[in-house]
């Protein structure tokens, strides 16, 4: 049986909120049935990513970190990964430390903040993640995977400029939803890690398909035989997708999925995007 392979984002492409809805749910399970295999490629951390993993019934690895992980659901184990050099994480930190936004460290499955960073505290402490809140001082932890940060749009783009001009050569800096700022080694990304994943394997899928909102997305999208993206994705991500799904909150992938199963019986040739809506 051919190996097809649907990679998606979590947040605002799989689902909007911390679970998979019922119709969501519903269509994977088709899919499954219909010989396709599921895989997540997120920036959340394993650990809060988890009842997607399960909602989806996905029992391959996960891309988690934004690219600097995959990692094996099951077990917790990390199969791939590219940790950041400390000493630049802290480079990162101090740039960004003054800038009215929020900061987060992602170390192995935990966070590191300042007590002021009310939204990540909150998130992680909701989702039974370790996060220590005790930076009073820019810092940087042993084992860090990336750094994130998250405030209003313009505050965001401000500081992406300025971290650009910085470290361009040495970090991958993406926006990777509406506010958050992700800071990664360089190179890494969900599609990356997926190429590498998929090299890892005896027999390259025969069909990939990927789903995703935001430019963390896009490298993996670009990668996929059919990119997905929902209406209300990222311009830039809009304008490489070949199929326009609703958005979350209205059960896109699950219109996704359904379009996948009548499509896959003839396989035509997708001339210009399909949109679903």
């Amino acid at each position: 049986m051919a190996f097809k392979l649907l990679v998606t984002d979590i947040d605002e492409t799989l689902s909007r909120g911390e679970s998979v809805s019922p119709e969501v749910e519903l269509a994977c399970a088709r899919l499954r049935e219909n010989g396709w295999s599921l895989m997540v490629a997120t920036g959340r951390i394993l650990a809060t990513a988890i009842s997607h993993i399960r909602g989806i019934g996905s029992s391959l690895p996960a891309i988690v970190y934004d690219g600097g992980r995959v990692m094996d659901p099951s077990s917790g184990r990390s199969l791939c990964e590219t940790p950041m050099d400390p000493g630049l994480a802290l480079e990162i930190v101090e740039a960004g430390w003054n800038h009215p936004v929020e900061l987060q460290i992602i170390g192995d499955e935990r966070a590191f903040c300042r007590y002021s960073d009310v939204m990540t505290r909150d998130f992680f402490a909701a989702s039974g993640v370790p996060v220590d809140d005790t930076m009073e001082s820019p810092s940087s932890p042993s084992k860090v995977y990336r750094v994130i940060f998250h405030g209003v749009p313009g505050c965001i783009r401000t500081l992406q400029y300025e971290l650009k001009s910085r470290f361009s050569e040495r970090a991958e800096i993406v926006q990777a939803g509406d506010g958050f700022l992700d800071i990664l080694p360089r190179g890494v990304s969900k599609g990356a890690a997926l190429a590498s994943w998929i090299d890892t394997l005896p027999e390259r899928p025969e069909l990939v398909v990927a789903a995703g909102d935001h430019h963390n997305d896009m490298e993996l999208l670009s990668s996929a035989h059919i990119a997905a993206a929902p209406e209300d994705a990222a311009d830039d991500v809009l304008k490489i997708a070949r199929v326009i799904m609703p958005s979350a909150d209205r059960h896109g992938f699950a219109s996704l999925a359904e379009w996948l199963l009548e499509w896959e019986g003839s396989r035509y040739e997708i001339a210009s995007p399909v949109v679903l809506l």
